[in-house]
């Protein structure tokens, strides 16, 4: 992006995807002088449901420099160790399976499971459900925390389950703390290019918004 002659640029939509989006562009290229808007339409609501991630959602956190105890309390989130399928199996003592998020530990009991559902195929009697060589489904099972001690040696990964429009809110203000520029309108119609790329958003207030770049994030409004 050093050489790169973009300048502004300009995302289409808030809630989790606009305000990530966001959030991330202005971390990496703030020092290029690149300036992130974001138009959000106060007509067009957000989906509000509960929402789990992957493990990925605390490398974006960490990645922007945002405790857990700053977010978390904010957007009434809780820890995700995994997710539970019921009716996995018709198989009595199998009908249910947690797939963990993996931990560094799993890697050596895994190599176990395979062994022991081997053995159970070729006609042994051997205890071989998933769930027993899972460090974080043996937590959930206790209703713990994947928060081990500092001193434990093997890596955790581990997702969450939040408030997707209270996730969104906090997002939002945070991209404006940093100087995330926020506008409130709605796109009317569409400026192209001879080549089909965007040249600006016409918006409902009569302003033309021009970027070097736009980013898509309006959703099921379909831009």
């Amino acid at each position: 992006m050093n050489d790169s002659k973009i300048k502004n640029i300009v995302i289409l939509g808030g809630g989790t995807a606009g305000w990530m989006a966001a959030n991330l562009l202005h971390k990496k290229w703030q020092h290029l002088g690149i300036q992130v808007t974001v138009v959000e339409s106060p007509d067009i609501g957000i989906i509000g449901v509960g929402e789990g991630s992957t493990p990925l959602l605390k490398v974006f956190f960490d990645s922007l420099d945002i405790e857990e105890s700053e977010w978390m309390p904010a957007c009434n989130a809780t820890y995700k160790n995994g997710i539970s399928f019921v009716d996995w199996s018709t198989v009595a003592g199998y009908e249910s399976y947690f797939h963990p998020f993996p931990t560094s530990l799993d890697f050596a009991t895994f190599g176990f499971l395979y062994k022991y559902s081997t053995l159970r195929r070729q006609g042994l009697d051997l205890l071989a459900h998933p769930n027993r060589f899972s460090l974080l489904a043996n937590l959930t099972e206790k209703r713990l925390a994947p928060l081990p001690a500092e001193s434990f040696p093997f890596h955790f990964q581990y997702g969450y389950h939040f408030d997707s429009v209270l996730i969104g809110k906090f997002l939002r203000e945070r991209a404006k703390e940093k100087g995330v520029n926020h506008i409130e309108a709605t796109v009317e119609s569409v400026e192209q290019h001879d080549n089909g790329d965007i040249k600006s958003l016409k918006l409902n207030t009569g302003e033309e918004l021009s970027a070097d770049f736009f980013v898509d994030c309006s959703g099921f409004a379909q831009f």
